[in-house]
């Protein structure tokens, strides 16, 4: 609830709908609800190995296992 991104996507809810925020480099994967949108943190491949799929109307969070 504290993260900076989050914060922002809050803020940027008040001027404007979004379905999705997405972000990479912040390491992390999160996938956290904000009122009616999502605030996606892609993570990363070298520990998590975590990417994201958007289908044109639904984005996953998925891990790759080999």
């Amino acid at each position: 609830d504290k993260e900076f991104l989050y914060q922002f996507c809050k803020e940027r809810l008040k001027k404007e709908h979004f379905d999705f925020f997405v972000f990479g480099h912040r390491h992390l994967p999160l996938d956290l609800k904000i009122e009616k949108s999502r605030y996606i943190n892609l993570g990363d491949w070298l520990k998590y190995y975590t990417y994201g799929v958007f289908d044109g109307s639904a984005f996953d969070l998925k891990t790759y296992t080999p």
